[in-house]
């Protein structure tokens, strides 16, 4: 069964720099957007909490953000996830802590008020693991008055722990934090019973901020590595094209995040440098079939040499990236909404990375070997 004739000869190279001039136009306006738009950032990357919860009755993201006012002074985006039939949605919220700043002023009014003369100090607060604040006393109080204090600054307390001896007493507190206050709003506002808390995650902005930057440096090594790979294992003919290929891929599937206000988290990361991989391989047939093709033809210009490898190849890079872009479908149509943005991420990067390997790293490689051979010849 053959869907391509073996005997193809479509003009690839011929019209390579119409396909250049416009994929150099899409990556500029991607790069544009990035800047203008900026990526909508997950909380792995900004910081935050983000929730997932499953209402019994149909609602509305209105009605939902209604019911965030309660939390004072955090500010919440809510959407849809998954299918409408299912009843399910995500509520963003900026902070991890329920403890903000004018909560934590008020506890430490409230404390410094009533233990002034008791040696009261080194107030400190932490949100790693859930809201903690810890402060010493030179002795012991009524642990219950201490309770009164943190209810005051509608903070209620969890947990009350004393450690020490006469002279230096740690207190450490241990509030409810940001998961009890959201599901008591919701309560007041839809009822009890009426929803169910499916997934609560939280990242601390400092955090968020290391795993973008480690995010990024993964994709700048790998995108070297490539190089480096592709230098070896050919030459240094080769290696450009099929880099400014990865670049070209990655530019384009985030210009394409950022316009759809997809959310760019750790797995979207992974999605990408899967890409740079599938790419990577499909640019690596293409150019050891030329590298053979070379090897045994001597007397045709390396166009000619270029054009009819594409051909030799197109059969095999067109089953493949069907068969790869089939999953991928499955992926979206089924997978549900936490692999969403995932399996988007693959479907536009193996569309624009099987794309890129015939018109975009092939002709760059042409260039290279034309510069290099004006430039032996020339010494």
């Amino acid at each position: 069964m053959e869907f391509i004739r073996p005997d193809i000869n479509l003009p690839f190279i011929p019209n390579a720099k119409k396909f250049l001039v416009g994929s150099g136009l899409v990556v500029l306006i991607s790069w544009a957007l990035l800047l203008a738009l900026g990526l909508n950032y997950g909380i792995d990357f900004s910081g935050g909490t983000e929730v997932q919860v499953l209402f019994k009755q149909e609602t509305t993201t209105g009605d939902i953000r209604d019911a965030m006012t309660g939390l004072k002074g955090i500010s919440s985006e809510v959407q849809r996830f998954g299918l409408t039939e299912e009843n399910e949605y995500l509520i963003k919220l900026s902070e991890i802590s329920y403890i903000d700043a004018n909560r934590e002023k008020a506890i430490q009014d409230g404390l410094s008020s009533a233990y002034s003369e008791k040696g009261f100090r080194r107030f400190h607060h932490s949100t790693a693991g859930g809201d903690k604040i810890e402060f010493t006393l030179n002795e012991k109080v009524d642990e219950a008055k201490v309770k009164t204090i943190f209810a005051n600054a509608d903070s209620p307390l969890n947990e009350l722990t004393v450690t020490g001896s006469e002279g230096r007493f740690v207190y450490r507190c241990v509030l409810e934090g940001l998961a009890p206050h959201i599901s008591q709003e919701l309560e007041k506002h839809f009822g009890k019973d009426s929803f169910e808390i499916l997934r609560l995650d939280s990242v601390g902005p400092k955090v968020g901020d290391q795993l973008k930057k480690k995010g990024i440096l993964a994709i700048v090594y790998a995108l070297l590595g490539i190089l480096i790979y592709i230098a070896f294992r050919f030459d240094v003919r080769f290696a450009p094209g099929a880099v400014v290929a990865l670049i070209h891929d990655v530019s384009i599937t985030a210009g394409i995040f950022a316009v759809l206000r997809i959310e760019f988290t750790i797995p979207t990361i992974a999605a990408l440098l899967t890409i740079v991989g599938y790419s990577l391989n499909d640019t690596i047939v293409v150019y050891d079939r030329i590298r053979e093709n070379m090897s045994k033809v001597k007397v045709k210009s390396i166009e000619d040499v270029v054009n009819e490898s594409l051909n030799q190849t197109l059969s095999r890079t067109i089953l493949t990236s069907l068969t790869t872009l089939l999953v991928v479908t499955s992926l979206i149509v089924f997978g549900g909404g936490i692999i969403f943005d995932f399996a988007l991420a693959l479907l536009i990067g193996v569309a624009v990375g099987t794309y890129s390997s015939v018109f975009i790293a092939s002709p760059i490689m042409i260039y290279i070997y034309r510069y290099l051979e004006k430039r032996a010849a020339h010494a």
